[in-house]
């Protein structure tokens, strides 16, 4: 008897702790939609791209990945970095946190958010293996630099943009 009585309480506790952590997990993400770059909403657009790059909501020039063309058309005006990025990711979300904080000191530099999971055909054209990675391309979608985030945020990508 003490023996099921046992096997009882450790699966509810069990049970109990795995709804709270699926709670805690939904909570966030709903409460933190600055860092969710998948729920980003657009703000604005720039006209001589089409409407094709949209602005997120962001303190820098943060958009969020559409077409390889576009991110082409933007990085022909100012230096353009491709962010390889899962909501599931706690490097990715600590990166887009200090973006969305610290995007200002980026000055010129554009960061185009990409779904790591859904931007298969972009990964292959890039080898990117790993989500938090990021790449700067220039207006031929040329690579000019990749490097991997690990959470550093802004002073991470302007210690590896190529500026020329």
């Amino acid at each position: 008897m003490k023996r099921v009585t046992f096997l009882i309480v450790v699966l509810l506790g069990t049970a109990a702790l795995c709804f709270g952590q699926s709670m805690m997990m939904s909570t966030n993400k709903s409460n933190d939609n600055a860092t969710n770059m998948m729920s980003a909403k657009p703000i604005s657009a720039d006209p001589a791209m089409g409407n094709q790059l949209r602005y997120a909501e962001s303190s820098g020039t943060k958009v969020i990945f559409t077409t390889l063309e576009a991110a082409e058309s933007l990085a022909a005006k100012q230096p353009t970095v491709l962010f390889f990025a899962a909501d599931w990711c706690p490097y990715c979300q600590a990166d887009l946190k200090d973006i969305n904080a610290n995007g200002r000191r980026l000055g010129n530099v554009a960061i185009v958010v990409a779904d790591y999971d859904k931007a298969t055909e972009l990964k292959a054209k890039y080898g990117i293996t790993v989500q938090d990675t990021f790449v700067q391309i220039d207006a031929s979608g040329m690579q000019k630099a990749v490097w991997r985030g690990g959470g550093a945020g802004v002073d991470d990508i302007l210690s590896h943009v190529v500026r020329s």
